[in-house]
């Protein structure tokens, strides 16, 4: 897990060594054991590294890395390093580290382009050839890890964060409001723009090609489409075993490794695969908010006993610092987010750095398995009458109607379903929001639409969620564990365990009123019964609404700012009636008040400010 960044100059013009060495330095935090630039073809190419020790830890696998005739500078990781080192050596390979760095240079070699296919792992690199004077650059399936890039007639830079481009070359502190508009009515993050106009990502399971100062990006990974005849039975026994195998490759590491914890489904799953292999001390780490209804440190705590886990429990106050903490975690993100729950998270991990260098987390489970209930179970539903079902799809509501409100699940669906004109016409009425936009975040246009081609419903609907929701998530997971020099690993995201539920039946993802039901049902035997019989999905719940209902004041003071009314950006007399309105509802109207505030901290550290910190 490291930093990468990288500058081509097509028009021969010398790379500013000095400047390029300099910037680096902002990264630095993904990668605190070792920094080094690397400038070729006489100073025409430049490539650096910052990197975070996680798999052989010796001075031969720092990076950039000379691998025969190639130059590599390489962030993430490949967990099935060890089986395709074994298959090279086979093919007459030989290597001189223990690193996975090597690996993934020599199966470039081995496979060309496609060694992609080969890899089970979380990436984004760039390996230069010396000889054919060829670039490939790779961004893993999901888009875990990050690649973002600037291209004009002159030059192509990339790196893991735009701070870095910015510091190069300041004249591109410039902010794209489309982005923006569009974050602030849906929280949206997963497009290939970026919050910085030109600046852009590239998207999942994408790889781009430099070759004669031609830039060409293509896609290399298409999702499973084809729904296959399995039962049950055969189902529980794969998903165990792909999940269980997928755990214990992420284990794989020279440093320490801990568990982030909830009081849900997926974190505990994760814990219950280690138990399976692993019966070593491991730190869990858990977000407890003292008086709050939907705290879920006592479920975590009697999951630390059930699998005895040494349990930390990260005390949570909102009041503290929070502005503060707010604009450092803004910082790193180079963005908003979508959720509050990156507030715990922050300090989770600063509290985890503590300890470990490597967290296993739950993230990926909702997107693939329909843990969002309230949001999936519509278009099963709709599946289900699709195919003249009739019976299983009453007898599916009467289910889903015990735990769910039936209202919230189809409004949930229609925001999903309606036109881009029809959600701000709801905007406008229901949550008032809409009128607060205005001048360059008046008029959006959404510009990444990804392609679903499934036959089913659901798993349509699965597909795109898998795109857009989970890859805003991906990225402040990636951000967020970085800036504490924390490496985190996803289970779930294993491309195998991908492809195996994209190919399920839809019944094996909500059936008796509840969704993950395949995950459920695969590892109920390795579960405590508190944990496999929990219906609700509370998601990562923290007491925002509240927190800015008794802290009208501090909102005030910086969204009623004169720098804030010079932006032009809101409508400060709604504004301000908003502030003031029942903040603490139903409505959530505290989520778009906390997207509002994280715009003006973005403008205020980026734009405003030219050296950032």
């Amino acid at each position: 897990m490291c930093g990468i960044f990288g500058y081509f100059s097509f028009d021969n013009k010398k790379v500013n060594c000095a400047r390029f060495e300099q910037s680096l330095q902002t990264i630095v935090h993904r990668g605190p054991n070792f920094q080094k630039s690397l400038f070729l073809e006489d100073d025409s190419i430049a490539l650096g590294h910052v990197r975070l020790s996680i798999i052989d830890l010796t001075d031969e696998a720092n990076q950039p890395m000379a691998v025969d005739k190639y130059q590599v500078i390489y962030n993430g990781e490949i967990y099935n390093y060890i089986e395709l080192k074994n298959e090279l050596s086979e093919k007459g390979y030989t290597f001189n580290t223990r690193s996975d760095t090597e690996v993934l240079v020599k199966a470039y070699d081995c496979w060309g382009e496609d060694c992609v296919s080969k890899f089970n792992g979380m990436w984004a690199f760039a390996i230069y050839d010396t000889v054919g004077k060829t670039t490939f650059c790779s961004r893993d399936r999901f888009g875990v890890k990050p690649f973002n890039y600037y291209l004009d007639d002159d030059k192509f830079i990339f790196s893991s964060e735009i701070k870095v481009i910015l510091a190069y070359d300041s004249n591109l502190r410039k902010p794209n409001y489309n982005s923006i508009a569009v974050y602030c009515r849906e929280a949206g993050g997963s497009s290939h723009e970026t919050w910085f106009e030109n600046i852009n990502r590239l998207l999942p399971g994408h790889n781009l090609v430099v070759k004669q100062n031609k830039v060409s990006i293509y896609r290399y990974y298409h999702y499973q489409n084809k729904q296959r005849d399995i039962s049950l039975d055969e189902a529980k026994k794969e998903f165990q075993e792909i999940f269980i195998d997928a755990t214990k490759l992420r284990m794989r590491s020279d440093v320490p490794v801990g568990v982030t914890l909830s009081g849900g489904h997926d974190s505990t799953s994760v814990v219950a695969s280690v138990r399976q292999f692993n019966n070593d001390p491991i730190n869990s780490y858990t977000a407890q908010f003292p008086g709050f209804k939907n705290d879920e440190f006592s479920t975590a705590e009697k999951t630390n006993q059930h699998y005895k886990l040494d349990g930390n429990p990260v005390v949570i106050d909102l009041e503290k610092d929070y502005v503060a903490s707010l604009s450092k975690i803004i910082y790193h993100l180079e963005s908003g987010h979508s959720s509050d729950a990156i507030m715990p998270l922050w300090r989770i991990y600063d509290q985890a750095k503590k300890k470990v260098t490597v967290v296993l987390e739950g993230q990926g489970a909702d997107e693939l398995l329909a843990g969002y209930i309230h949001a999936f179970a519509p278009f099963y539903l709709l599946e289900k009458l699709k195919k003249f079902q009739f019976g299983l799809f009453f007898k599916s509501l009467k289910q889903l109607s015990k735990n769910y409100s039936v209202k919230t699940m189809m409004l949930m669906c229609l925001r999903l379903m309606l036109p881009t004109y029809l959600r701000s016409l709801v905007r406008v009425v229901f949550i008032k929001n809409e009128g607060i936009l205005e001048g360059k975040l008046r008029d959006f246009e959404y510009r990444h639409k990804p392609k679903c081609d499934s036959e089913s419903v659901l798993l349509r609907e699965l597909q795109r969620s898998h795109q857009m929701g989970l890859v805003n998530l991906l990225h402040y997971g990636d951000a967020i564990s970085m800036a504490f020099s924390l490496e985190s690993r996803l289970p779930f995201m294993d491309y195998r365990l991908v492809e195996f539920a994209m190919s399920l039946p839809e019944d094996y993802f909500i059936a008796n009123g509840k969704g993950k039901y395949i995950q459920r049902e695969a590892l109920k035997h390795i579960l405590p019964d508190y944990i496999n019989d929990e219906h609700k999905k509370l998601g990562f719940p923290t007491p925002t609404n509240k927190f800015f209902a008794e802290n009208k004041e501090m909102l005030k003071e910086i969204l009623l700012d004169e720098r804030t009314k010079k932006r032009n950006i809101f409508n400060m007399k709604k504004l301000e009636k908003y502030i003031h309105s029942d903040l603490d509802n139903a409505l959530n109207r505290g989520g778009f008040l906390f997207r509002v505030l994280s715009v003006e901290l973005w403008f205020r550290l980026f734009i405003d400010e030219k050296n950032s910190a």
